[in-house]
């Protein structure tokens, strides 16, 4: 009679197929952040033009091919590295400004967390500065800048008294004001050896800020 038991020594193919679980594949999410991370990564420290789909695949580790069945392009990676940041940026600082207790908390924490991102984020704010970069590019970042100064608007138009109309020209100037502000602080920032922590910065611009705010809205 024939043994159907393996012989000593041999592997039992079927018993090896079960203790070895095949590789599991990293999704298409997964996968799409890495390739974001990393193109903003050297996005920022090469710039626009100094930066290569070959780069941004030997950091990740994936073929050129594959960014590009993603993305469609160079300017197509860019663009999506824009979009994520923005979405990012906007929505920490908005979260923080609507969990304040009140106005001028408000304007702290605001500042605090978008300051708070850049640190976190070291490249982003060259990304988003980038002069060299296509003119779509430039349009997605004047679209960053455009959403945050309305959330700063509604902050200034929620904040005014009870029956102080808003006046739409002040609210713009002061949002305006703010995001540039802001702006050349985050700049400032990226170049100076040792930069003020976030709330040291977000402490100074909001004493400096918020007293003419509070004018604006008890004087119609």
């Amino acid at each position: 009679m024939t043994s159907t038991t393996p012989t000593a020594g041999r592997p039992n193919p079927a018993r090896g197929a079960e203790q070895v679980p095949p590789k599991r594949r990293r999704d298409r999410a997964a996968r799409e952040r890495e390739m974001l991370e990393a193109a903003e990564r050297i996005f920022g420290e090469r710039g626009y033009h100094g930066t290569s789909m070959d780069d941004v695949a030997a950091q990740v580790g994936v073929s050129k091919p594959l960014i590009y069945q993603y993305y469609g392009s160079k300017d197509g990676l860019f663009l999506a590295v824009l979009g994520r940041l923005r979405t990012q940026l906007l929505d920490t600082v908005a979260d923080a400004v609507m969990a304040a207790t009140d106005a001028e908390d408000a304007l702290y924490a605001g500042f605090v967390a978008w300051f708070q991102f850049l640190d976190d984020h070291p490249q982003a704010w060259s990304v988003l500065i980038d002069e060299g970069m296509l003119n779509a590019g430039a349009e997605a970042t004047e679209e960053v800048r455009a959403a945050f100064i309305d959330l700063i608007a509604t902050m200034v138009r929620r904040n005014l008294p009870a029956g102080r109309p808003a006046d739409d020209d002040e609210v713009q100037i002061v949002a305006q004001s703010i995001s540039g502000a802001t702006e050349r602080l985050a700049i400032w920032r990226t170049r100076t050896p040792h930069p003020p922590t976030p709330e040291k910065v977000a402490q100074t611009l909001q004493n400096l800020l918020w007293q003419g705010l509070h004018t604006l809205s008890t004087n119609p």
